[in-house]
């Protein structure tokens, strides 16, 4: 971990010589301007590496709230260090294309007035992130049809929430909004895959209570994911199971529907190793797998379908990505997950990727949504 944080902050330093180089040495600032611009970015670039490697050591169980606002103050510095890298990005590669076809005049790129833009730029993208973040979870209906569907689960209606991230930064409102929401879909079924709790069990209670009060016939199950184990995976789990949810650490929930079996399968987050917990055990959950049920699985990582794909597994549903949560990484994304966001086919099984029902770090998401999944099943021999 060490050695991670110091490639991390050396990173975090050449893109700070980087933007401040390209911010000031073409502009026509004064130097006084120049030092006003290197000032504040050098203070925006301390905080954000300051605050992550005080936070990275320092988990505490006891609420402080200078520790919450610096937190929230430093995952909104690295949003703006975001937006502002990858506009200087832009207007250098603009400048760069120039060369060759002529476009604009460079010197109007590297203007004082169009620096003093792109250091305000960043501003309102936050401020437009975050209004999608306040509008809260919006719903995405997605109707899925199976040939081997039973008749007993036609129309059984799941619904499918990731990566709400319960933490520092995410509303008790937002939480409330979501169950409302929920509670308005009526569903038959409700799945959680993973990353639902990002900080102490102890410190959101109210949020589980929330939770608590989630209804579905059918039951409401629930995998860990990356994020889980960073906060007492042991404690989180059996919090979930206090407020009703079926934990499924490569486990198997028998659901009969109208005479129809439903098997709803579950494993851990590869991470779970790490820390001493138990990892993906896909073997041991095909034991448990009868070969003339409708199987659906939880993975917080898409990442693992081609493996369970050989399961003999229907539909799997999972998160992780965000979906890239915020631009530049919304359209980067798919370099880093092959299966980045919504609907795949994997031979005769189906993928879908929830892109988060929540947000990891700053309130901002720009370019994608809060998700809340609607899937209904339908026996049908279209294909998607």
């Amino acid at each position: 971990m060490g050695l991670f944080r110091t490639i991390a902050s050396t990173l975090i330093l050449i893109i700070f010589v980087y933007v401040s180089h390209q911010l000031t040495r073409f502009a026509d600032f004064t130097w006084r301007g120049q030092t006003l611009v290197i000032a504040f970015l050098a203070l925006l670039f301390s905080m954000v590496i300051g605050s992550f490697l005080f936070f990275w050591k320092e988990k505490h169980l006891d609420h402080r709230p200078w520790r919450d606002r610096l937190l929230n103050g430093a995952l909104l510095g690295m949003a703006y260090i975001n937006f502002l890298v990858s506009f200087v990005i832009l207007r250098d590669i603009v400048a760069f294309v120039e060369s060759f076809i002529p476009l604009t005049s460079v010197e109007n790129l590297y203007s004082s007035q169009a620096t003093a833009a792109l250091l305000g730029l960043p501003v309102l993208f936050m401020a437009l992130g975050n209004f999608v973040v306040q509008v809260g979870p919006r719903l995405k209906k997605v109707p899925l049809h199976f040939e081997n569907l039973p008749q007993g689960l036609e129309g059984l209606k799941i619904v499918h929430v990731s990566d709400l991230h319960i933490g520092t930064t995410l509303p008790v409102s937002f939480v409330k909004k979501l169950v409302d929401r929920i509670h308005e879909i009526k569903p038959d079924l409700v799945v959680f895959t993973g990353d639902i709790l990002d900080n102490f069990v102890e410190k959101h209670q109210t949020e589980l209570t929330l939770l608590k009060n989630l209804r579905a016939p059918h039951g409401i199950y629930y995998v860990p994911g990356n994020h889980e184990y960073y906060w007492d995976a042991a404690k989180s789990m059996q919090a979930f199971r206090d407020i009703g949810f079926q934990v499924l650490i490569n486990q198997v929930a028998n659901v009969t529907v109208d005479s129809s079996l439903l098997q709803v399968a579950g494993i851990p987050d590869p991470a779970g190793h790490h820390f001493q917990h138990e990892g993906p055990d896909l073997p041991r959950l095909q034991r448990s797998l009868d070969e003339k049920s409708f199987k659906i699985l939880l993975s917080h990582q898409p990442s693992l379908a081609s493996k369970v794909q050989k399961l003999g597994i229907d539909l799997q549903l999972s998160g992780h990505t965000h979906g890239g949560q915020f631009f530049p990484w919304n359209w980067l994304i798919v370099f880093f997950e092959r299966y980045s966001k919504g609907l795949y086919r994997l031979g005769n099984m189906r993928l879908y990727v929830n892109q988060g029902t929540g947000y990891w770090g700053p309130q901002v998401r720009l370019g994608t949504y809060c998700e809340l999944t609607e899937i209904v099943l339908r026996k049908d021999s279209k294909t998607e």
